[in-house]
Order: structure tokens, then C-alpha cells, then sequence
């Protein structure tokens, strides 16, 4: 007998009830698949603590240059902060760690905190994938949408809106230089 379907494709789930959300859009949950004929391309899983020193090198490396343009300064205290408050996921490719998803509930919405990916590796669906998977955990929970904030120099931000994301106008104290972005669900 082959493993649950939606294990074999590679698509992590964080609980029982994720599994439900994932197998209604991808896979038939009672299908019996042969896990070689799926193409796989990327897990998502929970972070574990020794993820963290990755998670921060990356999201550091990522946002370094944005914080430098806009004035800020990197904190790796507030970064811990937030880690320990959020719910942290490594996105992995070919058993790699590429990638950092980190979200937090906060009342209707599903704040997206970071969305961070490797050089080498975007442009190539990562991005798209996360947020995916972001919006059907906020499905499963009963959320009315999502929102993240995003450096109004960011490409990314034109990924966010082809995925139906919204300005809903500046954030912070930084002169308008981060935009808030939400989405229904």
C-alpha cells in the first residue's frame, strides 16, 4: 500500500485538518498513487528548531539591502521575537531548504510575515506555491484574508497582486516606504 497521497506529493501538512484543505484541490485522499509518477517539486514542513539559524540568514540576506535603502536597521533579537510568535515553515526542494514561510493569526486574518526564497530558486513557482498554501490554511481556519506588507521597491509585490492582493495604503512609521497588502479569502 502506498503512503497517503498527499505525503507522497509532497505536499506538508502542519495538522489532520490541513490534510483535508490540501487533498480537496490536489489529490483524491483515498486515491492509491505511485509517488514515482508524481513530478515533485517542493515540501513544505513545519520548522524545527534548528531551522532558525537558516530561517534568519536567509530572510537577513533577503531583506538586508531594502532595510539599508529605507533607513532600517536588522535586529536579530526582534527577528527571534517574531519567530517564537509565528508559525514557521521551510520550504525544501530535492530535500534542500530554499525557502522560509512564516505566518501568525491575527483575529480574521492570516498575517503572512515572510515569504523568502533563495536566490537561485525564484521565479520558479516558490513564491506562488507558499502563498497558496497560505491561503488555503486560511480557508481551513475560517479567515476572512490575508494580509502581508511588503518595501514599495520589492518585485515581489507584483506577484502579490496576480494573486489578488490589494494596497491598502502605507504601514508603519517608515514614510510610506512599506505598503500593506490584503486579500480576501
Amino acid at each position: 500500500m502506498w503512503a497517503n497521497p498527499v505525503r507522497s506529493a509532497q505536499f506538508a501538512i502542519a495538522s489532520a485538518q490541513d490534510c483535508a484543505i490540501v487533498t480537496e484541490c490536489v489529490l483524491d485522499p483515498c486515491a492509491m498513487l505511485d509517488p514515482t509518477d508524481l513530478r515533485i517539486l517542493y515540501q513544505l514542513r513545519p520548522a524545527e528548531p534548528g531551522d532558525f539559524p537558516f530561517a534568519e540568514a536567509l530572510t537577513h540576506g533577503n531583506m538586508g539591502g531594502y532595510y539599508k535603502r529605507h533607513g532600517l536597521v536588522w535586529r536579530s533579537d526582534l527577528f527571534y521575537a517574531s519567530w517564537r510568535e509565528s508559525e514557521n515553515f521551510i520550504l525544501e526542494a530535492d530535500g534542500e531548504r530554499i525557502g522560509v514561510l512564516r505566518v501568525t493569526e491575527e483575529g480574521d486574518s492570516l498575517h503572512i510575515r515572510d515569504v523568502q526564497i533563495a536566490a537561485g530558486h525564484r521565479g520558479q513557482g516558490a513564491g506562488t506555491y507558499m502563498l497558496d498554501m497560505s491561503h488555503r490554511w486560511a480557508r481551513a481556519r475560517g479567515l476572512h484574508e490575508l494580509q502581508l506588507r511588503v518595501f514599495v521597491d520589492n518585485p515581489a509585490a507584483r506577484l502579490y497582486q496576480r494573486m489578488g492582493y490589494r494596497v491598502t495604503g502605507p504601514r508603519l512609521a517608515q514614510l510610506g516606504s512599506i505598503r500593506h497588502m490584503v486579500r480576501p479569502v
